[in-house]
């Protein structure tokens, strides 16, 4: 790498480093530590989070550096590689104020806790060249301001859903956002309608880089020789699955349910975080064979797929995930498994021939009878090839192709 090419990465978005979750920052973050150094500021807790979570690991190892601000850095592992996480002090709670001079002057003093823990790194760490990447967290430090003492050589905001039909962070995220797209260097959208919307609002180039796989973690799950995950091994019955968040907004709760009852002779598994109270509204914990089982590490999820028949992606075809590259998609073609989703958007579409789509909720059912009927080996090799090319090392490729054409265009 030459000297010019050489630069620190400088990761900052919604999700922390130590989510147990697939995460887009940390696949980011965890396929660029693979050739460069990587900071991973994790986004700060809150005041009110000291209650809810002290208790927890994650809470109690940052302790000294969320209440004093000693000790931020901590070296964690994301699979094979290495990451630096650092820990910035607790930070004010802000999302119930309104618009307005109170929130901003606040805001102000959470965006000085992240500066000056920015600028401790780039001292200790003797840092000269970073990329500074925010990964759709615009109220918090969109961008590393021009008064900042070593700029970044390129400010990079992702955009990675319709942020106006997140409810608590439209609040202040829509503005924020648009702010953050406007005035980023690099900006980048995880689907085809986010890109598009940007562009046409901020008149500027959204690049298209949607979410990838791990595809070294997930590659032939479906033959590998991964033990039965625990919670399997009481199941005989044949297991169809669903890994990630269950979102209530993004899940059509009513397809779900009928699933579960339409396919009584199997199990249901949701692998991910989870609601209690979301999952009761809709009456989903009274049926016998659908299981919520919490969160799983992303290197336990192929031993997860390797052991279900059918993995689906039942979301609502609704504003919010029309703008949704789901990034488990392509977590499922390295895998192997066949895969059922809703026809949700115009990305997933793209998928048609590799997935079994469908247009309404008896057409899913009836595709997840397909799935189990098929032959998983016959398209092994073509799903493998499709995630292979929309890995994090293509994608971490193509993204440094274009910060090293802007460095060039505006350093000649």
């Amino acid at each position: 790498m030459s000297e010019e090419e050489t630069f620190d990465i400088f990761m900052f978005g919604l999700t922390r480093s130590d989510y147990t979750l697939s995460s887009v920052s940390v696949a980011w973050s965890k396929e660029w530590a693979k050739t460069r150094r990587v900071f991973y500021f994790d986004r700060p807790f809150s005041i009110k989070d000291v209650k809810s979570d002290w208790s927890f690991p994650q809470f109690q190892h940052r302790k000294k550096a969320l209440l004093f601000g000693l000790n931020p850095y901590k070296i964690i592992k994301l699979g094979n590689v290495e990451v630096i996480q650092v820990t910035p002090m607790i930070s004010l709670p802000l999302n119930f104020l309104p618009e307005g001079k109170l929130y901003h002057f606040l805001n102000r003093y959470n965006n000085y806790l992240l500066k000056r823990v920015m600028k401790k790194v780039i001292k200790d760490f003797g840092v000269k060249k970073y990329v500074y990447f925010n990964s759709f967290n615009p109220v918090l430090l969109p961008r590393i301001p021009k008064d900042f003492e070593l700029q970044p050589i390129a400010n990079i905001y992702q955009s990675l859903d319709e942020i106006s039909q997140e409810s608590y962070i439209s609040r202040h995220g829509i503005a924020a956002e648009d702010y953050a797209m406007r005035n980023c260097d690099i900006a980048i959208g995880t689907s085809s309608k986010l890109c598009q919307r940007h562009t046409e609002s901020s008149g500027k180039t959204v690049h298209l880089l949607a979410n990838a796989a791990d595809y070294d973690t997930f590659a032939n799950a479906i033959n590998r020789d991964f033990e039965r995950p625990k919670e399997f091994i009481s199941f005989t019955e044949p297991i169809i699955i669903y890994t990630g968040h269950y979102s209530d907004l993004r899940l059509d709760h009513v397809l779900v349910k009928k699933l579960a009852q339409g396919f009584s002779h199997c199990r249901v598994v949701f692998v991910g975080t989870y609601v209690q109270e979301d999952i009761e509204k809709h009456g989903l914990t009274s049926i016998p064979n659908l299981h919520f089982i919490g969160s799983r590490a992303i290197e336990l999820l192929p031993a997860y797929l390797k052991h279900a028949k059918v993995a689906i992606i039942p979301y609502a075809c609704n504003e919010l995930t029309k703008g949704i590259y789901p990034l488990k998609i392509n977590e499922y073609l390295a895998a192997g498994i066949p895969t059922v989703s809703t026809h949700f958007s115009d990305d997933i579409g793209s998928f048609e021939g590799l997935i079994y789509l469908a247009n309404n909720d008896e057409d899913f059912l009836k595709k997840v009878q397909i799935a189990f009927e098929e032959n998983p080996q016959l398209m092994l090799g073509k799903r493998m090839n499709h995630a292979r090319e929309n890995s994090w090392q293509t994608r971490v490729r193509d993204l440094e192709k274009i910060i090293f054409d802007f460095q060039r265009q505006h350093n000649p």
